[in-house]
């Protein structure tokens, strides 16, 4: 049948409808791509032919005094496999797991075939190693290099340097707390695909450089950390003890020389953080306080000497015995000393004649004092995990008058040893009490920043000081501890015997046994604290003084600190 004009006329108005309807559609997309989502596309398009690589920054170093290496970063070949790019994982998997020394199953668990990102098989290979895996050229596998924590002097100062995990990041000690320092910050590389997602060669390329880390040099300094060290291990072992430690400071800078402790753990290229093991990462002398028995008294007789309320000749009846309510207080060897003067009351370490000083005092005053000292107040020092310790005042709730009397020969009373030495070595800096610290210098590219030594506050007149240092060398003097003088020197000091604290009183026959001393005596140079802990015999004088002889002797010879005559030694 012939089309009739009206019949052509529609279908031709169809036509020109449809063919609007598509210029439409097209124009409305074209607007949408080119104007409405134009920074859109034009950001997929540059994203599809631009890659930013992360450049990591090197991490810093921890030093020793003059620069020597204790933790350094090394690059180490490492494997990774892009799972989407291997042909044969089973076939893979075996090559490796011969070459790696790697079960296969625990390799084909790190393959997945969806997968474009790159898995780590294994870091920390030789190079050796790196090279036959090289020489088995699978698809998908290939070497890049990781850093890794190096140690170049072992496991010395391991509590103080910490470690850091699969990261790089600090997990424990220094490289937890200087982490910011440490870490940098990292740097990218912007630069220009192919559309096979190659590098173009003479493609637009941003670099943007990574802020590698600052070295840090400690205070610590490798012959007296060792020696510690060395010394400690030796002590445990001959007293039978569970543990102990060692720290030697600078009473004029806080600079602290050395510090060991044990247990310990082994630091290695490797190391892995085990839960089960966390108490020995820990640095034990910020950590963990205790209550530090008669080298407490020589900060009581500091308080009671700078406020008048004692001079080194005033004497006490010294019964054996004082009663405060129902408790009683005994001296240490149970005995009675008679009319006895200050500085016997540290020789012969008299609880009765502690108390006596803290009741002249008063409270108020003396729990200023002891405030002033620094105790139940955190160090400062640059370490995670510092303790204020345990320091109760007539404010406290659960104070009762004789906390007055036992903390005055260091009962009742919790310190960490580091703020033990920091009192102590006050004593030694004519009264000036310094911020322990193990930072000399920062060094980050190129310069170098240099904090200064910080003085907490004055706690004793320069006066007083020395009187007191004097009356400690009357303590070392004594004939008890003669076999262990250092001959030549002069040393000031005193010996702890601490039982062990639980909830039900304390333990008989366990025992913290320390010393601390300032040598030579005159001008001290040194500031040291050992303590073992539950050592078979009991007591500091027995167990602690002996080391401070050995240790002393090595460190005088090391700083070429002479003798002077007639034991007398000026300090320079």
């Amino acid at each position: 049948m012939p089309t009739t004009p009206r019949g052509a006329r529609a279908r031709l108005f169809l036509l020109g409808a449809l063919f609007l309807g598509c210029a439409f559609v097209l124009s409305h997309r074209l607007f949408t791509y080119q104007f409405l989502e134009h920074d859109r596309f034009q950001r997929l398009a540059s994203e599809g032919h631009r890659e930013t690589i992360r450049i990591v920054p090197r991490r810093g170093a921890l030093l020793a005094v003059g620069g020597h290496p204790l933790a350094v970063s090394v690059g180490m070949d490492a494997v990774q496999i892009v799972g989407k790019e291997v042909g044969n994982p089973q076939r893979t998997a075996d090559a490796l797991a011969t070459t790696l020394q790697m079960p296969a199953a625990e390799i084909l668990t790190k393959i997945d075939p969806r997968s474009d990102r790159p898995t780590i098989v294994k870091q920390r290979l030789t190079s050796a190693l790196a090279d036959q895996v090289a020489a088995l050229n699978l698809r998908g596998v290939s070497l890049i290099q990781l850093p890794t924590r190096h140690y170049p002097e072992g496991s010395l100062a391991a509590q103080v340097l910490g470690f850091v995990g699969d990261e790089h990041k600090g997990l424990t000690g220094l490289e937890l707390y200087f982490e910011d320092e440490l870490a940098g910050r990292p740097g990218t590389l912007d630069t220009e695909l192919d559309t096979g997602g190659q590098e173009i060669i003479l493609g637009r390329r941003v670099l943007t450089p990574p802020k590698q880390g600052s070295d840090v040099v400690l205070t610590l300094d490798r012959f007296v950390q060792r020696t510690a060290e060395r010394q400690l291990a030796e002590a445990v072992q001959q007293n039978k003890a569970i543990g102990g430690m060692i720290l030697v400071m600078e009473p004029a800078t806080g600079a602290i020389l050395g510090m060991a402790s044990w247990p310990t753990y082994t630091l290695s290229d490797a190391i892995e953080f085990v839960p089960q093991e966390q108490h020995l990462y820990k640095a034990v002398p910020v950590t963990n306080q205790y209550e530090p028995g008669s080298v407490m008294k020589v900060i009581t007789m500091a308080a009671g000497l700078e406020r008048g309320a004692v001079s080194p000749a005033t004497t006490v009846n010294d019964r054996g015995i004082a009663q405060f309510g129902p408790t009683t207080i005994r001296n240490w060897d149970l005995r009675a000393n008679g009319i006895i003067s200050m500085t016997e009351v540290l020789a012969r370490s008299s609880n009765i004649g502690a108390q006596y000083v803290a009741d002249r005092i008063g409270r108020d005053e003396f729990y200023r004092a002891f405030s002033a000292f620094g105790f139940g107040q955190p160090t400062g020092v640059e370490l995670p995990g510092e303790v204020p310790g345990t320091l109760r005042t007539p404010a406290t709730a659960d104070w009762a008058p004789v906390d007055l009397a036992t903390n005055s020969f260091g009962q009742g009373i919790a310190v960490t040893p580091l703020q033990m030495l920091a009192a102590v070595a006050a004593i030694g800096n004519d009264g000036l009490l310094m911020r322990p610290t193990l930072v000399r210098e920062f060094v980050s590219e190129g310069r170098v920043q240099r904090p200064e030594p910080h003085t907490v506050r004055r706690v004793i007149a320069p006066e007083t000081a020395r009187t007191l240092r004097e009356m400690m060398t009357a303590v070392m003097e004594q004939p008890a501890l003669e076999p262990h003088r250092i001959a030549g020197y002069r040393v000031a000091g005193k010996t702890g015997t601490a039982d062990f604290p639980t909830n039900l009183g304390y333990t008989s026959g366990k025992t913290f046994a320390s010393v601390t001393a300032l040598l030579p005596a005159d001008r001290p140079r040194l500031a040291i604290l050992i303590r073992l802990d539950a050592p078979e015999k009991i007591y500091g004088g027995v167990v602690a003084a002996p080391i401070l002889k050995r240790l002393g002797q090595e460190l005088l010879a090391y700083y070429r600190i002479p003798p002077a005559p007639s034991g007398h030694s000026d300090g320079r």
